[in-house]
């Protein structure tokens, strides 16, 4: 009775491998991605003295077609900076957390364009929160590493600027 609810066990398990094997490789429909954020300000954000941004984030996507994919995106931005006060050299750094939603269409299996739409929360006591936006074109690297080269815009940031930034997601997509 035992070996029999081994053997059991063992066949259940290898049949649950073999048909996981087969959703994954036939594509789902909602894939997930984690990845690695650097950022360089530009324009009033540079002027302001932020120099660097670094951080990662969450994505899912939904493909609602071959060559569209609807996207919820969730992360985390530090950006620090430098100024100079009275011959006094002061780092600071500010935290960023963008929550957008947009979409992706596939030019080729390999190449996209993604644009996005949402809000930014600023960490830091009285930060507040802004309108942004997100355009920008990727790569598929591999079959689960691609890159997407963009341009980020917060409206009416820290001290009423714009404070926009050039960008890039290096991720990692699971289920692809």
């Amino acid at each position: 009775m035992k070996k029999l609810f081994l053997v059991l066990i063992i066949a259940l398990t290898v049949a649950s491998v073999n048909a996981q094997d087969k959703v994954m490789s036939s594509g789902s429909s909602i894939q997930f991605s984690i990845g690695v954020e650097p950022s360089l300000p530009i324009g009033d954000f540079n002027d302001i003295g932020y120099n660097f941004g670094i951080g990662g984030s969450l994505q899912g996507e939904y493909k609602a077609a071959p060559d569209f994919g609807i996207t919820l995106n969730a992360g985390y931005l530090n950006y620090s900076g430098k100024t100079n006060i009275l011959g006094s050299e002061i780092k600071f750094n500010t935290g960023l957390v963008p929550v957008m939603a947009g979409f992706k269409y596939y030019f080729t299996p390999k190449v996209y364009g993604h644009g996005q739409l949402g809000a930014s929360f600023f960490t830091d006591s009285g930060g507040g929160t802004y309108f942004t936006y997100s355009p920008g074109v990727g790569f598929y690297l591999s079959n689960n590493i691609d890159l997407l080269l963009k341009y980020v815009g917060i409206s009416g940031g820290k001290g009423g600027g714009n404070l926009n930034s050039i960008g890039a997601r290096l991720a990692y997509n699971f289920g692809r």
